[in-house]
């Protein structure tokens, strides 16, 4: 027996109605839920972008990078704050000619490392990769709330955000960050305009920017004692070194040089056993480098004037240290100096603006 409305349907089967309409509305509905999805997932994704905090010593370097002409990154220098406040990047540029990008966090783990090196070869290529050697010394196998966000959240790509995240946190707080929302919702309070922007909250950072972060603060050390064995290696943490090693064998399978950078801190000498591990676990890849706190490597350093604290050097310091290092950079890899090319107008840009604001530093006019 058929129900009142089983007639309807009946015509329809007979008059072919149904089946050719019927997978149209299938059709439509789907597109309808693909559009309404991704409208979602933009939206939320750009108000979790909206709470995230905007610093510049993590997200916004890697944001910045983003911004970059990958082609026009010679050098790119990755690691722990030491890396963003002892290479000045401006005056590499403005008296050496090298295209340098600062793309670090502070005090970046090596796992994180790994994960932005990978995003930023998706990008292009560098001619060497500049590695800190600074994380090989850190002993916990996780990282605090605040650095997690830092190292990992400007990460483009979802699934290597998501297995940093995984590296810097119990599995239990997992899903907690891989959503974000639940880790940065509480900031809504504090948003302005800017943060709607690709821009740092509260620092002046310029269109061109490449990831140097000055430090003004000046405290007086004295200059690290080396009494002790230089060869003497100390066991590192297991978490570091696995991807320590992982940094060096991306590096050999992308074809792009490593080397190795021990940034000159008053703080060296609890440092020195753990680079020493450093390099003797680097030396089975073929990686070397400087270690710039050794006597017959140190630039002129002045440990009382040139310290923003007890492990960072302060402008002066950095200009003494890019200096040094970039004399080392044009002998070991023969770079390029294109100052003068329009592809590198970017570099000429963030060193014109920073010399505005420190013209003690620039060389450029000078005899």
């Amino acid at each position: 027996m058929a129900f009142p409305d089983d007639y309807g349907m009946i015509e329809q089967q007979e008059s072919g109605q149904l089946h050719s309409g019927h997978p149209r509305r299938k059709h439509w509905f789907w597109m309808r839920l693909a559009i309404f999805t991704a409208i979602t997932a933009a939206v939320l994704t750009y108000g979790i972008y909206v709470l995230t905090p905007k610093y510049p010593y993590g997200i916004i370097s890697l944001l910045q990078y983003y911004r970059t002409d990958p082609e026009t990154v010679d050098v790119l220098a990755v690691g722990t704050s030491l890396t963003y406040t002892d290479l000045n990047t401006n005056i590499l540029w403005s008296e050496y000619g090298i295209a340098c990008f600062d793309l670090a966090s502070a005090e970046q783990p090596y796992w994180s490392t790994y994960y932005y090196l990978r995003e930023a070869f998706r990008y292009g290529k560098p001619k060497v990769v500049l590695l800190d050697l600074k994380a090989i010394t850190y002993q916990e196998d996780k990282v605090s709330r605040t650095r997690t966000i830092l190292c990992s959240y400007g990460i483009r790509n979802p699934v290597d955000r998501w297995r940093c995240i995984a590296e810097c946190v119990e599995p239990e707080e997992f899903w907690s960050y891989a959503m974000a929302y639940p880790q940065v919702h509480s900031n809504y309070e504090g948003v302005t305009g800017q943060d709607f922007a690709v821009t740092a909250k509260g620092w002046d950072v310029s269109a061109g920017w490449k990831g140097y972060i000055e430090k003004n603060a000046l405290t007086s050390h004295v200059t690290p004692e080396m009494e002790f064995t230089f060869n003497t290696a100390r066991n590192v943490n297991a978490h570091e070194q696995e991807f320590f090693e992982k940094i060096l064998e991306l590096c050999k399978k992308e074809d792009v040089p490593v080397m190795l950078i021990g940034y000159p801190n008053a703080d060296y000498m609890h440092d020195h056993y753990f680079y020493c591990s450093a390099f003797e676990i680097a030396q089975q890849y073929g990686v070397t480098g400087i270690n710039y706190n050794l006597p017959e490597d140190r630039p002129k350093i002045n440990y009382s004037t040139d310290c923003a604290d007890w492990q960072h050097l302060n402008i002066w310091g950095s200009a003494v240290f890019t200096r040094a290092l970039g004399k080392d950079l044009k002998e070991l890899y023969q770079l390029e100096d294109h100052r003068g090319d329009p592809a590198y107008a970017s570099y000429d840009l963030c060193a014109d603006e920073w010399f505005s604001t420190f013209p003690q530093f620039d060389r450029r006019n000078r005899q």
